[in-house]
């Protein structure tokens, strides 16, 4: 059971360690940059002449969005995964402590 615990507790600082990761990826650390490139995808909107070049871009926009939303999807799903298997090595954890006879204590006398 003590090597049980060891290779749980190891699983979960893993999992921990990933999702923190994952979640790290996505805070905006330079919120300039992402302005300039808003700032530069709209000023292209704007000089265009022609609908039709109008309608590509946005077609390659749509396509472009949606592929991001399935791959936030994806990830959204593993750290789904994760949490559940973390919340699973908790309840093992809760459990397997109340379960566990506790010791007796023995006090020897002379």
């Amino acid at each position: 059971m003590r090597y049980t615990r060891r290779f749980l507790i190891f699983i979960s600082l893993v999992l921990f360690f990933r999702l923190f990761v994952q979640i790290f990826n996505e805070v905006d650390l330079i919120p300039n940059y992402t302005m300039t490139f808003v700032d530069e995808e709209i000023s292209q909107v704007d000089h265009f002449q022609n609908l039709n070049e109008s309608k590509e871009y946005s077609k390659s926009q749509i396509y472009k969005y949606q592929k991001i939303n399935k791959e936030r999807s994806d990830k959204a799903n593993s750290q789904l995964i994760m949490i559940v298997v973390l919340v699973i090595i908790q309840l093992f954890f809760y459990f397997s402590n109340h379960r566990e006879s506790p010791k007796q204590n023995f006090e020897f006398t002379d």
